[in-house]
C-alpha cells in the first residue's frame, strides 16, 4: 500500500494530514474494495515518546500506512510548528466506521485482543450493532499470539480486518511481525476500543470531547491515567521545534529588555 503523500513529521514521523470523512472514502474503503493490505496506527503523544524510547518501536511505527492524529496534544503541536493536521482522528472512532462499513460491505473482521470478557461482549455488541457483520475469528490478549498455530488460524481465515487490543507497542508490533504473511487485510491497533464496545469502559461524553478535554476525564474516572498525562507533557517539551521556537521568544523578549534599560 502507497503511505498518503499529504504529512506533517512530528519527531520524525510523519502524520497522515487528512480529515477522517477523506480518511475513509477515499483511502480506508477502497483499499477494502480493492484487497489491498495496509496498516493504519493511531498515535498519541505518549506512542511519539515511545518511539524516541524504542528505537524498533519507531520502525514499526514509521512503517505503517497511515499514521492518524490520535490525540489533541499532537493537533496542538502542528499548530504550533505552523503546519496544522486538518483534525484528530480518533481511533475508536475510526473502528466503529471500519465495522459499519464492513457490516454493510461484506467484509470479515477478526478480533485480537483485551480480556476474554470484554473481547467477547465486545463482538457481540458489534454484531448487535452492526447486524449482518461477519466476525472471522476472535482471540484473547492473554493467550500466546506468537504461536504458529494461531497465526495460520488467522492467516487461513483471510480477514479484511484485523482489530488489535493489544495496549501501545505490543498491538504495532504484533501487526509489523505478521502483517506479510496476509495476501490481504487492513490492520489497526485499536488500544481499549474493545472495553468502550463491550461497555467496561465508556467514553466521555460528547460535550468533553467537544472542547477537548476527554483526557480530563478519563483522568477523572481513572486517576491511574495520570502517567499518560505526564508523558503528552513530556512530548510538548520534547518537541525539539517548538521549544526553540518558544526559546526565540524568550531571548528577543530580553534583548528589547536590555534596549530599554
Amino acid at each position: 500500500m502507497t503511505k498518503h503523500r499529504r504529512s506533517v513529521t512530528v519527531m520524525d514521523i510523519d502524520f497522515t494530514n487528512t480529515s477522517m470523512s477523506a480518511f475513509l472514502n477515499d483511502s480506508l474503503y477502497p483499499c477494502l474494495a480493492a484487497e489491498q493490505k495496509c496498516f493504519i496506527v493511531t498515535a498519541n503523544p505518549e506512542i511519539v515518546i515511545a518511539t524516541r524510547q524504542h528505537p524498533d518501536f519507531k520502525k514499526t511505527v514509521q512503517s505503517a500506512d497511515y499514521v492518524l492524529p490520535d490525540g489533541i496534544g499532537i493537533i496542538n503541536a502542528t499548530k504550533m510548528l505552523g503546519k496544522p493536521l486538518e483534525e484528530r482522528i480518533c481511533g475508536v472512532d475510526v473502528m466503529h466506521y471500519v465495522l459499519e462499513h464492513a457490516a454493510q460491505n461484506g467484509y470479515s473482521v477478526f478480533f485480537i485482543g483485551a480480556e476474554e470478557n470484554s473481547n467477547k461482549k465486545a463482538v457481540e455488541n458489534a454484531k448487535e450493532k452492526y447486524p449482518g457483520l461477519l466476525v472471522a475469528g476472535r482471540m484473547h490478549g492473554y493467550a500466546d499470539l506468537n504461536d504458529e498455530a494461531f497465526i495460520k488460524t488467522v492467516v487461513e481465515a483471510r480477514p479484511d480486518v484485523v482489530l488489535v487490543a493489544l495496549g501501545m507497542m505490543r498491538q504495532e508490533n504484533w501487526i509489523k511481525d505478521y502483517i506479510d504473511r496476509f495476501d490481504k487485510g487492513v490492520f489497526m491497533g485499536v488500544g481499549g476500543s474493545f472495553d468502550v464496545l463491550s461497555g467496561t469502559a465508556k467514553r466521555a461524553p460528547s460535550i468533553w470531547i467537544r472542547f477537548q478535554l476527554e483526557w480530563l476525564y478519563r483522568l477523572i474516572k481513572q486517576p491511574s491515567r495520570i502517567v499518560r498525562v505526564v508523558k503528552a507533557g513530556q512530548f510538548m517539551l520534547l518537541h525539539v521545534p517548538v521549544v526553540h521556537k518558544i526559546g526565540k521568544v524568550i531571548n528577543y523578549n530580553r534583548k528589547r529588555s536590555r534596549k530599554k534599560d
